[in-house]
């Protein structure tokens, strides 16, 4: 275990958090208009075959990447115009999950002549070596030397984080919040729907092309693995926050390194540790399901305080000098009879 953890490992978790953390923003977007979006790991799959395949047949790998981000522009689309139809998106993703993944199996075998993988002739997005930053000491290590879909997925953070400084994030904000309030102060609540979901869908899109065309130059079955369900996991373990979501998608991605580097340096049976990630994400959806259940706990004793501060009368006023005679009030002058007097 000498050296296990190192810079290369540091930079393995990095590489292997950008997808996920494309996608998390991709479900934070989708979160933060008030529309929850279960197809991310589907489009990211349909992302990546459909990058891959236009790569091979372009020869150029960021044709396949804007590609695959077409594709899930498309796929964002159609589940605006199911919601606008009034369908149920839960019950979609579910389903167009479990056909992205038999459809990329089925179109392998039926092509491409083989249903396990495919490797056609085309090489990975070339690294960027950062001037100067490269040739600084670990630093040069961290932040040099990786595909433009690293870099890439550092400005999509960027870009969210000052989105909501905005006029376009504001109605994206407002439209999560109360559509029908947002409608009556002239937001065009479904074209806001519409353009996030079609942005969200070009992100997990991308996030698939990372893993075919960026990072390996071939597909296999189920290439996404579930990382879809973790970049949902991510987001909501950020609480759709910016600030959140690097730190969230580093750990899952450092939780799959450490998995990558104990099947090639320990005597650990690969099966075991395979599971990193998918155990994190369970511990990460059990932090936040706690954390979620003591705030609302925390909020209803602060309400009950509150009502019970508002009903309580609270001791009541000592006992008054009594009843009160009114007092005879003088009417007319200095010069009026003494007998003269009137009841208030």
């Amino acid at each position: 275990m000498d050296g296990f953890f190192t810079v290369d490992l540091v930079a393995s978790a990095v590489r292997l958090s950008t997808p996920i953390l494309l996608a998390a923003v991709a479900s934070a977007l989708c979160n933060r208009v008030g529309l929850l979006n279960l197809a991310v790991e589907g489009t990211m799959l349909t992302g990546c075959f459909a990058g891959l395949l236009v790569a091979a047949g372009s020869g150029s790998g960021p044709v396949g990447v804007v590609a695959a981000a077409l594709v899930g522009a498309m796929i964002g689309a159609a589940l605006s115009a199911l919601d606008r139809v009034g369908g149920d998106l839960v019950v979609f993703a579910i389903g167009f999950n479990l056909l992205a993944l038999q459809a990329t199996v089925f179109a392998t075998r039926a092509f491409l002549g083989d249903a396990g993988g495919w490797r056609p002739d085309v090489s990975p997005l070339p690294p960027i070596r950062i001037p100067v930053v490269a040739d600084i000491p670990v630093l040069g290590g961290l932040l040099s030397g990786y595909n433009g879909l690293v870099y890439l997925s550092w400005a999509a953070v960027l870009g969210y984080a000052l989105l909501f400084r905005t006029r376009p994030g504001r109605h994206l904000l407002a439209t999560g919040e109360s559509p029908a309030a947002a409608s009556g102060a002239g937001i065009p609540v479904h074209r806001v729907q519409l353009v996030t979901l079609c942005v969200a869908g070009a992100l997990c899109g991308i996030a698939g092309a990372f893993l075919s065309v960026g990072n390996l130059g071939l597909f296999t079955r189920n290439m996404t693995d579930g990382r879809g369900w973790i970049a949902v996991t991510a987001a909501l373990l950020a609480l759709n926050s910016a600030r959140g979501l690097l730190p969230a998608a580093f750990l899952f991605g450092l939780a799959d390194a450490v998995s990558v580097r104990l099947q090639t340096s320990t005597s650990v049976p690969p099966n075991l540790v395979q599971f990193l990630p998918q155990v994190a994400a369970l511990v990460a959806l059990v932090a936040v399901g706690l954390h979620a259940g003591r705030r609302d706990r925390i909020r209803a004793l602060f309400h009950r305080s509150r009502n019970r501060t508002r009903t309580d009368p609270g001791p009541g006023p000592g006992p008054g000098p009594g009843p009160t005679t009114p007092t005879p009030t003088t009417t007319g002058g200095r010069d009026a009879p003494h007998d003269t007097v009137s009841e208030p």
